[in-house]
């Protein structure tokens, strides 16, 4: 039997189960869905438009043979090169020298953004105790701030101001590791590292690698010890005078309580409440990014308490991010959730709950945990079959919730070419209809029984986090949520004629060198966000 999106099936439809034992779907059957009116569709169109820009967002297009420049191009090698320590001095020498004279002679000012992970030196701590934050950072010489990826690490329920570079020319340091998929889903605003690359203004330092401007060009060095080089860009920038904060007046006390971990406990919320028909001005994203934002509220009123939020990479799953992120709520994730979100990584979520659920310390300690992801990566990875497994098998300490969102097909390829191929159907309606017979598997076939849903989960935790409910596994498969895209790929002629697709052709051709019979050549196209 195929269940169209949003409608009932023949089975009888289950919701979680209560302390009772009793549907949480039970007490809803007067309330209805009703017909979309204009100010919902006007979020379901804000919803496609997150889409859009997703999607535009790795579509580059056709390079110039000439661009980069030779010392910029990529480098096969055949045998692994690693730098020994007289070539790794060298190269640091080298790097720091070119950065603080960078940073000297920049009379347009200069921005140090710190992303979560350089967060983990003490030298960025120390650059941003030494910050203030008595005036704006609009026009000021030198501005650190904190990365967009670092905010949401944090609870938030309001998105902090950012830093305003009016300045034309600004020198930009950007420490830690940047990811293009990450930024996508986080909605950052990469034009101006876009602005500053091109203009031959932007330094870029990750561990063991720095990417800088070196004569008309920028110019990666490898083999480079960053912590040093990283010392030496903070030494260089107090040299330059005050170093502002890039969060605006009277807000750095709050952000370095949250980023380094003493903020003291706020109010604990109220579990979220719904009443009447579902169909005025909300949607599903909204339902889901209000989830979200409780959640933040439960990690600022319980500070010491893992509260984490977990990301599969998809177009749905995207979308949500994008959704939570302009809602101004942080995404609650950690530096785990940023390093997949950074790699792209189909499914590794699924290894990470396992992690939560089955090791130690995590399967001991107490927390409010939850996963999301699409229901191709989830399949591929054998998602429902661990959370039967671990539901079964083990009792950890947390709560514990993996939302899957199932629209029975793989999204983002066939928003690539702007239709179902046969090959990207997934036909799991069935599947899912059966696991929700489990009481503690739930499938919303509409935005009324996931906002029933959200309902309880936040009453679960209300009550888990006051010694009256026990810790447990749940999932919740999620139908009815699409966005609607145009194709993504036009004109793909240049593209056929690039140096990229003539290598491709070469070496697939010396592949199949001696082949009898054609055999199909499927790729996946997320392997582009990386």
């Amino acid at each position: 039997m195929v269940m169209s999106v949003g409608e009932s099936s023949v089975f009888k439809r289950k919701g979680l189960m209560d302390a009772a034992g009793v549907d949480i779907y039970e007490g809803m059957k007067e309330r209805k869905v009703m017909p979309s009116r204009e100010s919902r569709l006007k979020k379901q169109s804000d919803v496609d438009r997150y889409a859009q820009e997703y999607t535009d967002s790795f579509v580059r297009g056709h390079v110039a043979d000439d661009k980069p420049f030779a010392g910029a191009q990529p480098k096969l090698l055949t045998q692994p090169e690693i730098a020994d320590s007289s070539e790794t001095a060298r190269k640091t020498a080298v790097v720091i020298k070119s950065i603080s004279k960078l940073i000297a002679s920049s009379t347009a000012g200069v921005h140090v953004i710190l992303a979560q992970d350089a967060g983990n030196s003490p030298i960025a701590k120390d650059l941003l105790d030494v910050s203030t934050d008595e005036s704006t950072s609009k026009g000021a010489p030198s501005i650190v701030s904190l990365s967009l990826d670092w905010m949401h690490t944090l609870p938030l329920v309001e998105s902090p101001k950012r830093p305003q570079t009016v300045r034309s020319g600004r020198l930009v340091i950007y420490v830690g590791t940047p990811g293009k998929y990450l930024s996508m889903c986080i909605r950052s605003v990469r034009g101006r590292f876009d602005d500053a690359y091109k203009e031959n203004r932007l330094v870029m330092l990750c561990r063991g690698v720095c990417m800088l401007p070196m004569g008309t060009q920028e110019q990666n060095v490898f083999g480079v010890d960053s912590e040093a080089v990283f010392d030496a860009v903070a030494h260089a920038v107090r040299e330059r005078g005050a170093i502002f904060w890039g969060h605006g007046p009277a807000t750095k006390a709050n952000l370095m309580q949250k980023a380094f971990g003493y903020p003291s406990a706020e109010k604990m919320p109220a579990p979220v409440t719904f009443t009447g028909d579902v169909g005025s001005g909300e949607n599903s994203f909204d339902n889901m990014v209000q989830y979200i934002k409780y959640l933040n509220q439960v990690k600022m009123a319980k500070p010491s308490l893992p509260v984490t939020n977990w990301f599969d990479t998809g177009l749905l799953v995207s979308v949500l991010q994008g959704a939570i992120a302009e809602s101004g709520v942080s995404m609650l994730t950690d530096g785990d959730g940023l390093a997949m979100l950074r790699d792209a990584s189909i499914g590794h979520i699924i290894s990470k709950l396992n992690q939560v659920i089955a090791v130690e310390p995590y399967s001991t300690t107490r927390g409010v945990y939850n996963f999301f992801i699409g229901d191709g990566a989830c399949r591929l990875n054998g998602g429902a079959e661990l959370v039967l497994h671990l539901m079964e098998g083990y009792k950890a300490q947390s709560l514990t919730t993996l939302w899957v969102f199932n629209n029975q097909k793989w999204a983002i390829e066939d928003n690539l070419v702007a239709g179902t191929e046969k090959e990207h159907a997934l036909h799991n309606t069935d599947f899912y209809n059966l696991l929700m017979s489990h009481g503690r598997v739930a499938v919303c076939a509409n935005e009324l029984e996931l906002r029933e849903t959200v309902a309880f989960l936040t009453k679960t935790t209300d009550q888990y986090l006051k010694g009256q409910s026990p810790p447990g596994l749940a999932m919740v498969v999620v139908r009815g949520l699409d966005v609607t895209l145009p194709p993504v790929l036009g004109d793909i002629d240049p593209i056929l004629k690039s140096p990229e697709m003539a290598f491709m052709r070469k070496i697939l051709g010396k592949f199949a060198e001696g082949c009898n019979s054609r055999i199909p050549l499927y790729g996946c196209s997320a392997f582009e966000y990386i």
